[in-house]
């Protein structure tokens, strides 16, 4: 272990391309990384799109444009084609190597040679500074604050930043809008930290961090001066908090996370002194710097201070049976199940708390809890204690707030959208309907971008292997009923009805470039055919009914497939609706139904979910493992984080396999190592069809309005839409 956290260049960690360079925050130049990418060519595919709209305005004004008109379009002025070639004239870091790259102040100081003593605040800020109600910047500010170098240029600041969504009980912008993360992983082409590749890690929470070479031993460092949003100091007495007294209490949480149960052994968890600690794990895990850029800050820490009153190791049961009571828990021993309810996705999309009283919990974000106006509405502030600033100097966020609307559908979505009510859309808009918001943008005063989707698949098909219908869990655990139900699939037309022609049709498998890419797994059972699907399912001895309409389980009864699902990816409701004619061809009945994310989640807690729509992150091994074994099969993922203490081990060999490849994947510390195994999970995904994939590097639609700035250069540089998003500190009104 090196003593010198802060002089620590790694090597490779976790699984990423061998020819990803992956720096620690502290060098002052980072080697230029070259990432591997779907093989779509986006500035063709963006070309393509906008002819695409062009022809349809054209269609619908009946006729050419004149030729006056096309002269007048043809060629900018030879000075607005100068201005545009420097790229300068966006901003003073458009151009810059190091533009939305994340520095510790000292770093930064010695990348750009000068010195950063002085800060500066919203007017917001400053009214309640001159009240008396908030400290001056200065003392905010962390000693060691994070520079962000903003996309395009320094912004100004002011202004509410709104969006729509039509999820009451789940927010998909909030997220990614509203993050922070124990470290950071900077925006670039391919990279997105949900896709577990390559990419550039640099500070966050933790301002340093470091490992032993074997990926046993690793120890972490919280921001000098770091505050919680209410103005207390961020200690690791916050991290032994929740590590000792909340995810290693029983009560509140009866199966510890798998990272401090690791392969069966207990992960040693040390304080160092008040910023540092360290974690030991039995074996190697190559996954946890890989896992630590995927993880919101609230995967290592809480608000100790504000929690300790709520832990009855801290405050006595009897003054705490009233909160409890309020919220419906009546026993003593409901404790457990409370204190787990008022912390729970403190920081996800799950925006409100269950309990009101609890909104205002101490976060880490840029934007803190303000008001709900309507159920399913709310208004964000910026945090005053946020520990980003801009290279001037200037305290982040620049916008004062965040807020939503809450929508009916996504029909009344786009209407928002083209009629110029939301000021950024990214999630959840359809690439069919890209020709709409291309006819409609000047109306509604907003760009569109076409933006790489962060999901390698948008629409993909998992199970529950273990269903609460046993006839029916028999049926899908057979291999040759997956295979069927993809061979059923017609990708072609999935790809022409729901992605406009683009992307690749593909089994579930890694994209191109990805280095366990093999064209046999892109195309494994992936052919359209439906005379080798019902072969299989004759083979399987499913019979026919008497009308030759539907087929049979082996219990007489009519083989019913059912697909619950909730608009969790933009292609679901019409891929839903594919899907179920592709596979009633084949005898299978089909049921698809769409629920609210509430109800959703509450059927699958329950086992009481089948078959269901999804998508598909990067489609690393880690990914593969997760969706298809785990997310959808309660029972197995109970028993794979329970480290087989709980829940069902799968009942298919090919299955456990999988899972022992995984935890074989997890210890590898080369990238040899990772990609051999990677390969390996693959090609027990290849026959066994766990998800059943339909089209892969698919672009996605993102819409933003005409005021905003630092944004535009996200669709040049070809950032995922999320990791835009991600940088929302730096988004300013113009």
């Amino acid at each position: 272990m090196s003593e010198a956290r802060s002089k620590l260049e790694f090597a490779h960690v976790g699984i990423f391309p061998p020819h990803a360079t992956i720096t620690a925050p502290f060098k002052k130049h980072t080697d230029e990384v070259t990432f591997m990418s779907p093989a779509t060519r986006w500035s063709q595919l963006r070309l393509l799109l906008a002819i695409l709209a062009l022809c349809l305005v054209l269609a619908a004004c009946g006729g050419q444009p004149d030729a006056e008109a096309e002269d007048a379009d043809a060629a900018p002025a030879p000075e607005a084609a100068e201005a545009a070639d420097d790229g300068m004239a966006m901003g003073t870091y458009i151009n810059d190597p190091n533009s939305g790259r994340d520095f510790n102040l000292a770093d930064f100081e010695a990348e750009y040679g000068v010195t950063l003593d002085e800060f500066n605040e919203s007017p917001m800020m400053a009214e309640m500074v001159a009240a008396g109600s908030l400290p001056p910047v200065d003392e905010r500010v962390p000693t060691n604050p994070v520079v962000l170098i903003p996309l395009e240029e320094i912004g100004t600041y002011g202004g509410n930043l709104h969006w729509v969504e039509y999820t009451i009980d789940y927010d998909h912008y909030i997220r990614h809008l509203n993050e922070t993360n124990l470290l950071q992983l900077r925006p670039q082409k391919g990279v997105a930290r949900y896709k577990w590749m390559g990419g550039e890690i640099t500070p966050g929470v933790y301002e340093a961090w470091s490992k032993n070479d074997d990926s046993t031993v690793f120890e972490f460092t919280l921001r000098d001066g770091l505050k919680w949003s209410d103005g207390a100091a961020v200690t690791t007495e916050d991290i032994r908090f929740y590590i000792e007294d909340v995810l290693r209490n029983e009560e509140v949480t009866p199966n510890e996370p798998s990272w401090l149960q690791y392969r069966g052994q207990p992960t040693v968890f040390e304080v160092l002194d008040g910023r540092s600690v360290r974690f030991t794990f039995a074996e190697p895990n190559g996954f946890y710097l890989p896992q630590m850029v995927n993880w919101a800050w609230s995967s290592h820490l809480r608000p100790a201070h504000y929690f300790k009153e709520y832990h009855k190791d801290y405050t006595d049961i009897a003054d705490l049976m009233p909160l409890m009571e309020k919220d419906e828990y009546v026993e003593e021993g409901d404790w457990g199940r409370w204190f787990g309810s008022i912390q729970t996705n403190i920081t996800g999309g799950s925006y409100s708390r269950r309990t009101p009283d609890f909104r205002n919990t101490p976060v880490l974000q840029p934007y803190v809890w303000d008001s709900e106006p309507q159920q399913g509405e709310f208004i964000m502030s910026r945090n005053p204690y946020y520990y980003k600033v801009d290279p001037a100097g200037n305290h982040l966020p620049y916008i004062d707030s965040i807020s939503r609307a809450l929508v009916t559908d996504l029909e009344v979505e786009n209407l928002k959208i083209i009629a110029g009510e939301t000021d950024i859309q990214g999630q959840f808009i359809r690439l069919s309907d890209y020709p709409m918001f291309s006819q409609n943008q000047e109306a509604g005063n907003y760009h569109l971008l076409a933006l790489p989707a962060w999901q390698d698949q948008l629409l993909i098909f998992p199970f529950n292997f273990d269903p609460a219908d046993p006839v029916l869990g028999e049926i899908i655990r057979d291999k040759r009923f997956r295979q069927a139900l993809s061979l059923a699939v017609d990708r072609e037309e999935v790809k022409k009805s729901i992605f406009l022609d683009f992307g690749v049709p593909s089994a579930f498998a890694p994209v191109a470039g990805s280095p366990w890419y093999k064209d046999e797994f892109r195309d494994a059972y992936a052919q359209y055919d439906v005379d080798a699907a019902n072969a299989l399912l004759d083979e399987m001895g499913l019979e026919w009914d008497d009308n030759n309409e539907y087929r049979l389980r082996p219990d007489g009864e009519r083989l019913i497939l059912p697909v619950d699902y909730y608009d969790v990816t933009p292609p679901a409701t019409p891929g839903g609706e594919l899907i179920r004619e592709f596979w009633v061809e084949i005898g299978v009945d089909t049921k698809v139904e769409q629920v609210n994310g509430q109800f959703y989640w509450q059927k699958r807690g329950a086992n009481e979910t089948v078959g269901t729509i999804w998508w598909a992150n990067g489609l690393s091994p880690a990914d593969a493992v997760f969706v298809s074994s785990f997310l959808m099969t309660p029972s197995w993922w109970t028993w794979y984080n329970a480290q087989g203490a709980d829940g069902t081990e799968p009942q298919s060999p090919e299955a456990v396999e999988l899972v022992e490849l995984f935890w074989e994947l997890q210890t590898a510390t080369t990238n040899e190592e990772q990609v051999r195994l990677g390969i390996e999970i693959f090609e027990n995904h290849k026959e066994n069809v766990w998800n059943i994939g339909t089209v892969a590097s698919a672009p996605q639609p993102f819409v933003y309005n005409q005021g905003l700035g630092n944004i535009s250069v996200a669709e040049e540089r070809e950032y995922y839409h999320i990791s835009l998003m991600e940088l929302s500190e730096q988004f300013y009104w113009k």
